[in-house]
């Protein structure tokens, strides 16, 4: 059983000293009670810098309408409750077509190393000037956990780049209560998240439409001394049949390892 202590724990996390050790969490992500997705998050705070990385392979149903296998990773540097992204890399498969995505910051705006494939003619590209004072979706999720860590709660919002699209999100707090997710005991707080694309939308696309805001909810909760607090369970919804949910399987701290440095290769069906 996973215990997450009260909510206190949360705030003294805060104070205690930076680990060698990074905390690792899997999760799955269900579409209507069915499995859809594997992922593991790993997070290493040190001093002043971190570093998260993900790995997520669809599995079962999941194969025919999300990625087969993809990795992420970002390094940067802290300042108090801020994330300042160094360098952020993603790669993996859409639709039999290989992706992959290098953004190396400079003075806050994030400038594209890598883009493939590169943008068509179909989609207006987010200009520098939109690109600028953004983060990635990774050191979002950082800052998202320091924030809690510090307040108790997540009141705060932020801009994303992803090297396509710009996104803008808000989160509140909504309260604490029981961890909803079977095997996690004690409380966990429960935010409001709110996302809304503003920039790097489809030619023809009406951008009222797109640009409609999406909401989610997602309870964090920490897992020991020293750690981070964590998504314990995330709802949002999908374009592509019903919601999605993402549920805490395990977390906790690891020896390092390393990250793959190119995705494998599709499994055969």
């Amino acid at each position: 059983m996973i215990r997450a202590p009260l909510l206190l724990a949360v705030i003294l996390a805060a104070a205690s000293p930076a680990r060698a050790n990074p905390v690792e969490a899997d999760y799955t992500v269900s579409q209507m009670g069915v499995p859809v997705m594997d992922i593991r998050i790993t997070i290493d705070q040190a001093g002043d810098r971190y570093r998260l990385a993900t790995v997520s392979r669809s599995r079962g149903v999941g194969r025919l309408f999300l990625p087969r296998e993809q990795i992420a990773e970002v390094e940067g540097g802290l300042r108090g409750r801020d994330v300042m992204p160094a360098r952020y890399r993603t790669e993996g498969e859409w639709r039999g077509t290989p992706r992959r995505t290098v953004m190396e910051y400079l003075a806050g705006t994030p400038r594209l190393a890598v883009l493939e494939p590169p943008e068509g003619p179909d989609r207006i590209p987010v200009s520098a000037e939109q690109a600028a004072g953004t983060i990635d979706g990774l050191s979002a999720l950082l800052r998202l956990s320091r924030d809690v860590a510090a307040t108790g709660r997540c009141d705060i919002s932020g801009a994303i780049f992803d090297g396509r699209r710009r996104l803008e999100w808000t989160s509140r707090t909504l309260g604490v209560g029981r961890a909803p997710v079977p095997g996690v005991s004690g409380e966990a707080l429960r935010c409001a998240l709110e996302s809304r694309l503003v920039a790097g939308f489809r030619r023809g696309d009406d951008p009222a439409q797109a640009g409609r805001p999406r909401q989610a909810e997602a309870w964090l909760a920490v897992f020991g001394p020293g750690q981070p607090p964590l998504p314990v369970r995330v709802e949002f919804p999908s374009t592509f049949l019903g919601a999605l949910r993402l549920d805490l399987a395990r977390a906790g701290a690891v020896v390092p390892a390393p990250l793959p440095d190119r995705v494998s290769a599709p499994a055969r069906p």
